[in-house]
């Protein structure tokens, strides 16, 4: 299959894909109170101020219900709420409010953890670790400027499994499309210093601005000179590490990693599949090949069995016919002899 039509079956089973928790990206919430211990991914002046966090809302799976989960220091706190359960603890959060389209609920939960950075005096979040297996999340809104939407999440803690299954493997597949992506930027930039060596060599390309000119690109000197500032870089990557690694762009390369994951996992199914059905076929036609060979050997046997008859016959035939000869022949022979006097 060319690259080109495996692109265009990606982006077909993308476009009728039904995802699900497991395909949602995190995102990087803000907090304005909290008790959990300071984490390391924070940054220096982001202490207790931002959390990891995996939002997933579906308004069309039974009458709307979400899951999510927040991620912090090692450990994962996940709840998922449906249906009645979901606008009864909504009626009781919120007693002046009437609930008749969950839909838009979630879609304010949902702007409510996005806008949380951007927006801190309109969206709140707060967040109370009450044991080593509960954590509450308190999620506060403006409707329409006005009225205010609060709501809180329950989340017990999962065991590590959950953890790396989720969050971790979605560090790593970042990582690993970034450093993808990393080397064939490298390669677009060497063509490019082959192409302007061509055309300076050739004499059609003289540069006006001497100030532009640059060095032909080398990855080794590459990697030395960003060594040389990495003291730098180093700082911003401690002041805004959760920033940088699920920012919008980390957050698109780690869905499209999810759902490649998906689609290679669905393309060997279905190869896999394909090759059962081939098989079982095979097997299947089996019996009625063996049938038929059966069926031909009985044949076969059947006119062997004419065909010796017929040769038993004709054997027959000529040794009656060679007695009968040889009865004649002495018959012939005894007359011819002389009587002895």
């Amino acid at each position: 299959m060319s690259s080109a039509s495996s692109l265009d079956s990606f982006d077909n089973f993308t476009s009728t894909f039904t995802k699900t928790f497991s395909h949602q990206p995190c995102i990087v919430i803000g907090v304005t109170q909290s008790n959990l211990p300071p984490s390391p991914w924070s940054g220096k002046d982001n202490l207790n101020a931002q959390l990891c966090c995996q939002p997933f809302f579906d308004p069309d799976s039974n009458g709307g219900r979400y899951e999510i989960a927040f991620y912090d220091n090692g450990y994962a706190y996940y709840e998922t709420l449906e249906g009645s359960s979901l606008q009864g603890r909504l009626e009781r959060m919120n007693p002046q409010m009437e609930f008749r389209d969950l839909r838009k609920v979630l879609e304010k939960m949902k702007q409510i953890f996005e806008q949380s950075v951007t927006k801190k005096a309109d969206n709140q979040i707060s967040v109370q670790l009450i044991n080593d297996d509960l954590l509450l999340v308190d999620i506060k809104g403006l409707i329409n400027g006005s009225i205010l939407f609060k709501y809180m999440f329950k989340c017990l803690r999962r065991e590590g499994e959950f953890y790396e299954t989720n969050y971790v493997r979605q560090i790593v597949y970042c990582l690993a499309e970034r450093k993808s992506r990393e080397l064939e930027l490298i390669k677009l930039i060497q063509a490019k210093d082959k192409e302007l060596d061509d055309y300076r060599s050739q004499g059609t390309c003289q540069l006006q601005r001497a100030w532009l000119a640059t060095q032909p690109f080398e990855k080794e000197e590459f990697d030395k000179s960003t060594s040389r500032q990495v003291q730098q870089r180093h700082d911003d990557v401690l002041m805004h590490t959760l920033d940088l690694a699920f920012d919008r762009e980390g957050q698109q390369l780690i869905e499209e990693c999810l759902l490649r994951n998906e689609y290679l996992k669905r393309s060997k199914s279905s190869k896999v599949s394909s090759n059962s059905s081939g098989s079982s076929t095979k097997k299947n036609a089996s019996p009625q090949k063996r049938a038929l060979v059966k069926t031909n050997s009985g044949s076969s046997q059947s006119l062997n069995d004419d065909a010796v008859a017929t040769e038993r016959r004709r054997h027959e035939e000529l040794e009656k016919q060679l007695k009968l000869a040889k009865e004649r022949d002495e018959q012939i022979a005894k007359k011819k002899k002389k009587k002895f006097v």
